[in-house]
């Protein structure tokens, strides 16, 4: 189930849930999982990283800080096919 994400909408983390399993179901970085936690989803972009990409050229062309970016994804390591989230301007 994909979820369309918009300012103000909430989901339930439910037990058993790992980060990449929340993460992968709503399209929507999840940085706090545990069971019962309600997190906010943010506005976002998924963006799947291609041979060569780095936060620096996906920030670029997204316009967007890369140290956010980064921060945005948990820092996680990029290589070709991951999906990464690019935040929405607010």
């Amino acid at each position: 189930m994909k979820l369309e994400l918009s300012k103000g909408k909430f989901y339930r983390i439910k037990p058993g849930q790992t980060r990449q399993a929340v993460e992968d179901e709503l399209s929507a970085p999840a940085n706090s999982v545990f069971a019962g936690a309600v997190i906010e989803l943010p506005e976002c972009t998924v963006h799947t990283v291609s041979p060569f990409e780095t936060y620096g050229s996906i920030a670029k062309a997204y316009g967007v800080g890369e140290e956010y970016l980064k921060a945005f994804n948990g820092a996680r390591l990029l290589y070709p096919t991951r999906k990464i989230f690019i935040p929405g301007k607010e």
